[in-house]
């Protein structure tokens, strides 16, 4: 019970692993929803901390629509080197498979940058992390990694990604800076705009939510990452989803409290970026540190905590669901 508890001033969103966070009961009486309006607050407030010198425009569109794009991000010079660049990097790379589609990530942790100038020098950039902070409403800088998205690579039933969804109930973070054009065919980001704000509709949908997630039949509704309808997600933004066809060198950042999806695409068809994600405890009012040491640090733990799922997978004889992909075509 104390964990349980502790755990609901957290970003703890199992419906299933907390009896509390699931509790009927609790939820009647507002327990999800008010955790959710007071996730967004602090995030609001943590925000106008950091708003110093982040472009009122980029500020206005990520507040107002739950998103910042940004094409020709780089100039072309430097897009193509990093295109190269991490075309030829070194480093763990670790796979998720998902439905039909298989995403393959290379953590750029401090020692893989060593041998990457050009992204060292994209992931040190003041306004970069001036707008990542902002976004991300802590000091912390997101932790990131190169990804590919691989579409259509077996048999299995379709991406589950692909449900209009979102991640958790409190504002959360994610980036991509596109080194491939996107496109119909290799599934872009898609986002309701707007649907990041607190309006009627949408707390009326979470509090419905809250009182059917626990028992609900799917999983990751259950484990707190509720999957949308799409005339529930038109109810809920200023307006319908927008597919984000774009091209390389493009800055994404979405707010993925927002509902979103990746696009169908193609079976084998792929896409490569770099992609970072924040997520932090939700209910600590202050920013935080952005210390490098403190950067640094995150690298470390998740290489630890990947070491220890790899270790409890194997002694049940399977794989970590981020397992390490190793030879000539791991990357």
């Amino acid at each position: 019970m104390p964990v349980w508890l502790a755990e609901l001033f957290t970003g703890a969103k199992s419906f299933v692993a907390n009896p509390l966070i699931g509790s009927r009961r609790l939820n009647r009486w507002g327990l999800h929803v008010g955790r959710v309006a007071l996730a967004h607050g602090v995030m609001r407030l943590r925000m106008a901390m950091l708003r110093w010198r982040v472009p009122p425009e980029d500020r206005r569109q990520f507040i107002e629509q739950g998103f910042v794009l940004k094409e020709n991000y780089l100039p072309e010079a430097e897009y193509r080197a990093l295109v190269e660049e991490v075309r030829e990097a070194r480093g763990e790379v670790r796979q998720c498979i998902q439905g039909d589609a298989r995403t393959r990530r290379m953590l750029l942790a401090p020692e893989v940058l060593e041998d990457m100038p050009r992204t060292r020098a994209l992931m040190r950039d003041p306004a970069f992390r001036r707008l990542m902070r902002f976004c991300a409403g802590h000091l912390r800088m997101p932790i990131c990694h190169a990804e590919r998205v691989m579409n259509g690579v077996t048999e299995a039933p379709p991406d589950p990604q692909t449900h209009l969804h979102v991640d958790t109930f409190q504002p959360t973070m994610k980036f991509w800076l596109y080194l491939e054009d996107v496109s119909e065919l290799n599934g872009p980001f898609i986002f309701v705009p707007g649907s990041t704000r607190l309006s009627r509709e949408r707390l009326s949908w979470e509090y419905r939510m809250s009182q059917q997630a626990r028992e609900h039949a799917d999983r990751y509704t259950a484990r707190g990452s509720f999957r949308v309808e799409p005339e529930q997600a038109a109810a809920m933004g200023s307006e319908p989803p927008r597919s984000f066809k774009v091209p390389g060198n493009t800055l994404l950042i979405a707010n993925t409290f927002g509902v979103h999806a990746r696009g169908h695409a193609e079976p084998g068809t792929s896409r490569l970026a770099l992609w970072g994600m924040s997520r932090t405890n939700p209910f600590v009012p202050l920013p935080g540190l952005g210390f490098e040491r403190l950067n640094r640090l995150q690298y470390r733990v998740l290489q630890r905590m990947r070491r220890r799922d790899d270790e409890r997978a194997a002694a049940r004889g399977v794989k970590a669901s981020w397992h390490c992909v190793e030879g000539k075509d791991a990357w």
